[in-house]
């Protein structure tokens, strides 16, 4: 088990340009268990929300193709989590952003019709303002 004398040897020793970001660390620390940092636990409720539908539309036989990632950096209230699934053909990622606090939603979905790569993206911010494109490559 470490003590304290061993932390405080190692703050010590070191490099100016890491205690901003071993302080920032450490204050996370202060309230034991830590507390989740504003954004992570709606980004961990909406990723198990979506990993329930997924699932529900799953056809019979078939394994889940379902993985996720993310990260968020308290500082800034700045980071994501990321899903992907499969609907039917298309290949869909769903991505949960925070920018400086700000919330917005990205839905990327890909699919092969014919000879036609085809990309859509579907982007929701704050206020609900919503933007969508698509954009079709021919394939050889």
């Amino acid at each position: 088990m470490q003590s304290r004398e061993e932390l405080h040897k190692l703050i010590d020793s070191m490099p100016e340009g890491a205690i901003e970001a071993a302080q920032r660390i450490l204050s996370q620390l202060q309230v034991w268990p830590p507390t989740p940092p504003p954004g992570v636990q709606e980004m961990r409720q909406r990723m198990k929300e979506r990993r329930l539908e997924v699932m529900q539309h799953q056809k019979p036989g078939t394994i889940a193709g379902f993985g996720g990632v993310g990260n968020y950096d308290p500082a800034p209230g700045t980071g994501y989590s990321s899903f992907s699934h499969w609907d039917g053909d298309t290949y869909v990622t769903e991505i949960l952003r925070r920018h400086q606090g700000h919330a917005f939603k990205v839905i990327e979905r890909i699919r092969v019709e014919d000879k036609r790569l085809i990309y859509k993206h579907e982007i929701t911010g704050p206020g609900g303002k919503r933007d969508e494109r698509e954009i079709t490559f021919e394939l050889a």
